[in-house]
């Protein structure tokens, strides 16, 4: 009888990745057919082809999303969860808005003075399934040719120098997020969570971007007790971590670095077992829809403590009620954005010239030198609404998807999409082959979620918290390791 051990799992897993060579073709076959019909679509205008371009689009994202997880035997792999971003993000709400649903009366005053049409609703819906097409174009357009002699075990190694070095970066993140908040508010910010409704100081900028090793220390300090055993202690880093981001009343950076600790939970998880098949089981369809939950409690935990409840908040967002009620809003204008697509189809292709990704992907070289910039959702917000004051201004998230379409066209959105999805797939891949370290990839595809259904403007974000994470394992690895040693000897 044959003893399955942890090498054979590696093996297994190996062969998989050899069926995932045949069997992508196909799926490529398959998505890049529905993508360049979708194109088509689009650019002809034709209403006729949309009902046969959305029963392509939707077969094939969902052979896609499924094959993805037989090969890959990983149900958080990048594919799947950019797949279920859209659907919450644009696929969820065009269900709704085109079966005819009422809307709550926030929400249509809201919709009315963005004049939107049934047709920029309808064409909104077939511009975000063309942009996933492409993403899973550019991901399955990448295979793992070279994962056929065995991919190598997760990279979670950190010498004992990168915890002191992770706990530092943390003091360092807080005193920086501390002076930050003093800067710009007073201390009652705190309880009134108020503190988006504040001017931010000039010169106080570098605060914040310093701040972010307050979650590059958490999560490497996580990875660190993962990577020695100490699993109950894995989640404390990074749940503090999220609990002093949340003064500042952004839930897509306070969650950041929890969001990074549980990804580094299932790896290690998985790893530990051998990456065994996934298999629907009676347990998954129990916490399926618990994780479900728990993800619409915490943003709407957040909406109440930025609104005018602050700290009532935690005791004000366990009625179920409020739950409900927050949902029917949040499915159209916030956690929903498909009003940002339609906004940016009634506006028109390529009105703001690349000037978005020029002045996001320069950071932080044009601070020094004039590089034009413009954000694709505020530009959104001051063409189709208005704002009443030049102070007042804010924005929707207009996605990479509304980026492309409002930056470079039509035609930009399958160049940016595709190579968004073949950048993601080399990164996983890298990481499944142990090239990349663990803490590394988890946080730089957050960052990659962050730019797909917020906008590229989160990079100088992420490249910010990027430097910091390797800075602190060099910094562990090198200086604070020798005097480890030195101390030793």
């Amino acid at each position: 009888m044959l003893t399955v051990t942890r090498e054979h799992a590696f093996n297994r897993w190996a062969y998989d990745a050899e069926a995932a060579n045949r069997g992508g073709f196909f799926c490529l076959w398959l998505i890049v057919l529905a993508f360049l019909f979708g194109l088509i679509t689009l650019s002809s205008a034709q209403p006729w082809l949309l009902p046969v371009f959305l029963t392509m689009a939707y077969a094939a994202l969902a052979i896609a999303f499924v094959r993805s997880i037989q090969t890959l035997r990983d149900t958080f792999n990048p594919l799947c969860l950019i797949f279920a971003i859209g659907v919450v993000r644009h696929l969820l709400p065009a269900w709704l808005i085109l079966s005819g649903i009422e809307f709550p009366d926030q929400v249509r005053v809201f919709f009315q003075a963005m004049k939107l049409s049934d047709d920029d609703w309808r064409w909104a819906h077939a511009l975000a399934l063309t942009g996933l097409l492409g993403t899973a174009a550019g991901w399955y357009l990448v295979q793992p040719f070279r994962l056929k002699g065995g991919p190598a075990r997760l990279n979670f190694s950190l010498v004992p120098g990168v915890k002191l070095a992770a706990f530092l970066g943390m003091l360092v993140g807080f005193a920086a997020l501390a002076v930050f908040l003093v800067s710009n508010a007073s201390l009652d910010v705190i309880s009134s969570g108020a503190f988006r409704e504040t001017t931010i100081q000039t010169g106080t900028g570098k605060y914040f971007f310093m701040a972010y090793a307050l979650i590059a220390g958490s999560v490497l300090l996580s990875c660190y007790y993962l990577a020695n055993g100490r699993t109950m202690f894995a989640l404390v880093p990074v749940g503090t971590a999220t609990l002093f981001y949340w003064v500042l009343g952004g839930r897509n950076r306070a969650v950041v670095a929890l969001a990074a600790g549980l990804l580094l939970l299932w790896y290690r998880h998985r790893q530990k077992n051998g990456w065994p098949k996934i298999t629907l089981r009676y347990p998954h369809y129990v916490i399926a829809p618990l994780i479900i939950v728990a993800v619409l409690f915490v943003s709407y935990v957040g909406a109440l403590y930025r609104g005018e409840l602050g700290a009532r908040a935690f005791s004000e967002g366990l009625t179920l009620r409020g739950l409900w009620d927050y949902l029917q809003v949040s499915i159209f204008t916030d956690l929903g954005q498909l009003h940002a697509l339609a906004g940016a189809l009634a506006i028109g292709p390529g009105v703001l010239g690349g000037q978005t990704f020029l002045g996001s992907l320069t950071w932080p070289l044009n601070k020094i030198i004039f590089i034009p910039g413009r954000s694709a959702g505020v530009y959104i917000v001051e063409t189709l609404v208005g704002f009443v004051t030049p102070d007042d201004r804010w924005a929707v998230n207009a996605s990479l998807i509304g980026d492309a379409y409002l930056n470079l066209g039509l035609r930009g959105v399958p160049v940016v999409m595709v190579l968004y999805g073949a950048i993601v797939k080399m990164l996983y891949l890298r990481f499944r082959q142990g090239r990349v370290h663990a803490a590394i990839y988890v946080l730089a595809f957050i960052c990659s979620l962050q730019m797909s259904w917020a906008s590229i403007e989160v990079w100088p974000q992420a490249l910010t918290l990027l430097v910091f994470t390797w800075g602190l394992i060099f910094v562990g690895e090198t200086f604070f390791n020798i005097r480890r040693r030195s101390v030793t000897h």
